[in-house]
C-alpha cells in the first residue's frame, strides 16, 4: 500500500465489477447515505445487504450468459420486490435490458457476509489465497494454492461453525502483490 493520498482515495473510491456480474468497466456508486453513514465507504457486500434489508430472503445476484440479472431468493415470488430494491440501492439503470430472473437461493447475503468475515481467520493457513462472498453461486468462496490444502480449510471451517455446504473451495493461483506505479511529484509540492 502507498502513503500517497491519491492512491488511497482511488483504492477506496473505485469498485470494479467484473466479478459481480456487471460490465467490466462499470463503477458502482451507492445511493446517498444517511447522516450516520457519512464518512464510511460502503463495500459491494454492504450494498447487497441493503437490498436484503428491503427484501428478506435476497441471496445475491449476477448477470448470466444471456445478459439477464439472475437473482438468488429464498422465495422466488419476491422477484419484483427484489428488482425494485436493487434499483433503489444500485440505481435505476442497474438492471440489464435483458431483464431479471429468479434463482432458488439457500442462503441470504447477510449470512454469507458474516461467514465470509468469520472465515477471515482461514487466511492465516498456509496456501489459502482468498475469501469472498460469492454472490454468483450463493456461497462463500475460498481460494487455495493447491487442492492438498482443502482438508485443512475444511477443519478450520468446522472449528468456526461455518457449514461446509455453504462454502466452495477452489484452487487458485498464488496471489502476487502488485505495487502501484511510482508517481513523481512536481518540484515545490
Amino acid at each position: 500500500m502507498t502513503d500517497h493520498p491519491v492512491f488511497a482515495a482511488l483504492a477506496l473510491a473505485i469498485v470494479t465489477t467484473e466479478g459481480i456480474g456487471l460490465r467490466p468497466d462499470t463503477t458502482v456508486f451507492a445511493t446517498q447515505p444517511s447522516s450516520q453513514e457519512i464518512g464510511r465507504m460502503e463495500r459491494y457486500d454492504d450494498l447487497l445487504v441493503r437490498v436484503e434489508q428491503q427484501v428478506p430472503g435476497f441471496g445475491g445476484m449476477f448477470v448470466d450468459r444471456e445478459g439477464r440479472l439472475a437473482v438468488y431468493l429464498l422465495d422466488k415470488s419476491q422477484l419484483g420486490a427484489a428488482r425494485a430494491a436493487i434499483e433503489a440501492v444500485f440505481g435505476g439503470d442497474s438492471v440489464p435490458t435483458a431483464g431479471v430472473r429468479a434463482l432458488q437461493g439457500q442462503y441470504v447475503v447477510s449470512q454469507l457476509k458474516a461467514w465470509s468475515e468469520m472465515a477471515g481467520a482461514v487466511l492465516e493457513l498456509p496456501g489459502v489465497t482468498a475469501i469472498d462472498l460469492d454472490e454468483a453461486r450463493n456461497r462463500v468462496a475460498i481460494g487455495v494454492e493447491h487442492k492438498s490444502r482443502t482438508r485443512a480449510v475444511e477443519r478450520a471451517l468446522s472449528a468456526i461453525a461455518i457449514p461446509r455446504q455453504a462454502v466452495t473451495i477452489q484452487v487458485t493461483e498464488k496471489i502476487r502483490q502488485v505495487r502501484p506505479p511510482r508517481v513523481s511529484r512536481p518540484r515545490g509540492v
